[in-house]
């Protein structure tokens, strides 16, 4: 299952009794890449203009760390935001945490029904005009979940569940492995505390 730590066991086999671990890892890959271009681009230009064009060089160096910036934007957003993790009763979403108990039962269950986002938008396709606008009639009516972590709204490449606290507040969680953060969710709700 990726994206899950265990300590010792894997998370997904890791048996109620025992704490629940759940971290989820954000994918390197872009990052890694655009790094790797443009070190090899910035060595490259040293190799031709050092030591005769520093200043040039020190240019294309400052040019290519603001590109790299530019590039890597959304993950270091995603790091900051949308680390998960479920430890010791906790749930921490960025720089947020919340005790899993106050999650809600029903909630959590919900949320291993919600459509992704492919299957929603297909549904809002097969539907009518006037169903379109009852539906939009109803949801401006509602106040909208808040996302955990902070962030504006969930980043490219990113599925999301909604679920809500004891006290009826919605909070809208970013993850990249849905099913494996609410299975965590759900085993942190049934396990014994220690």
């Amino acid at each position: 299952m990726g994206g899950t730590d265990g300590s010792g066991a894997d998370a997904s086999t890791a048996s109620y009794g025992q704490a629940v671990v759940y971290k989820e890892k954000l994918p390197r890959r872009w990052t890694i890449a655009t790094t790797v271009v443009l070190a090899v681009w910035v060595a490259y230009q040293a190799s031709v203009l050092l030591p005769e064009d520093g200043t040039v060089w020190f240019v294309i160096l400052g040019f290519s760390m603001l590109l790299g910036l530019v590039f890597n934007a959304v993950p270091i957003s995603k790091r900051i935001y949308n680390r998960i993790k479920v430890q010791g009763g906790q749930l921490t979403v960025g720089r947020e945490t919340i005790p899993v108990e106050s999650l809600t039962d029903d909630s959590l269950r919900e949320a291993r029904e919600q459509p992704t986002d492919a299957e929603f938008v297909a549904s809002l396709a097969s539907r009518s005009r006037e169903e379109l606008a009852e539906l939009r009639r109803r949801s401006g009516a509602t106040r909208p979940p808040r996302i955990m972590g902070g962030g504006w709204s969930v980043p490219m490449g990113m599925d999301e569940i909604v679920v809500q606290t004891a006290q009826g507040e919605s909070l809208l969680i970013a993850t990249h492995h849905r099913e494996a953060l609410v299975d965590a969710l759900m085993r942190a709700r049934q396990a014994p505390r220690v």
